[in-house]
């Protein structure tokens, strides 16, 4: 069928491709990071279908550009009413270059390489406290005496018999 040594169909968005190292996909704006499932990988010596996908397998995929694509004539129009609306549509489109086919170990050491880096930042120092002695306060008296303001009593209100029903 082919003649390529390593390839595979990936899934990318809603739409499948048969693609290998170095080719470039053009399809509908994806978003970041992508998503690119696995379905059917061979190298030339071993062929694996994935049931639907291969977790073994990884492919690296990067987004290139992002621009619109082709203009789309969209027109309405009714006869014998003078009605025309014309409208243009150009719909997003994401350039994707495949960067490395292979399997998933690869992305592993990559994580673990990353993990080291990180690891071998230089440590903060951490800042030591100053222990201040808190001062016991002493407590304000003041010149005046504060106003007291009697206490409210609840005061009934008369009840009008007219409103009241009859019994």
């Amino acid at each position: 069928m082919f003649t390529m040594e390593k390839y595979a169909v990936i899934k990318l968005g809603s739409k499948q491709f048969l693609v290998q190292e170095g080719d470039v996909v053009e399809l509908e704006r994806q978003e970041k990071p992508l998503r690119v499932d696995v379905l059917f990988y061979t190298d030339g010596q071993k062929t694996i279908i994935g049931e639907p996908e291969i977790k073994d397998i990884s492919v690296r995929a990067e987004v290139v550009e992002e621009k619109l694509g082709k203009k789309v004539r969209v027109a309405r129009f009714k006869k014998k009413s003078r009605y025309e609306r014309v409208r243009g549509h150009r719909q997003p489109m994401s350039i994707v270059k495949i960067e490395k086919i292979g399997d998933g170990k690869s992305a592993k050491e990559e994580k673990e390489v990353k993990a080291e880096k990180v690891s071998e930042k230089p440590e903060i120092k951490e800042k030591k406290t100053v222990a201040k002695a808190v001062e016991t306060k002493k407590p304000v008296t003041s010149e005046k005496p504060k106003k007291t303001t009697p206490a409210k009593t609840p005061t009934k209100k008369p009840v009008d018999k007219k409103l009241k029903g009859t019994k």
